[in-house]
């Protein structure tokens, strides 16, 4: 909860448009062990803000990826919400 708190407060902050969990912290039958997030609408120049701001947020790792890079896991963590 603190996490996600955390987060939230980070995303609004930014100004972050879209941001999306992935991965194990999305299954509530396991402890996760990192925080996976995907990040659109964030300026190139405040990605890495934002990610060592998160990084000193929450308690665990986080993986942090850029929806507005085109890549093969861009496209299909955009799919269901396009």
């Amino acid at each position: 909860a603190k996490d996600r708190e955390a987060i939230t407060q980070l995303a609004v902050r930014y100004q972050v448009t879209r941001l999306l969990l992935f991965g194990s912290s999305t299954d509530p039958t396991r402890e996760a062990r990192d925080i996976d997030l995907a990040v659109e609408g964030l300026p190139p120049e405040e990605f890495f803000h934002f990610y060592g701001d998160l990084l000193f947020s929450v308690s665990k790792p986080v993986d942090l990826i850029d929806l507005s890079q085109d890549s093969k896991f861009t496209r299909i963590v955009r799919l269901p919400n396009q």
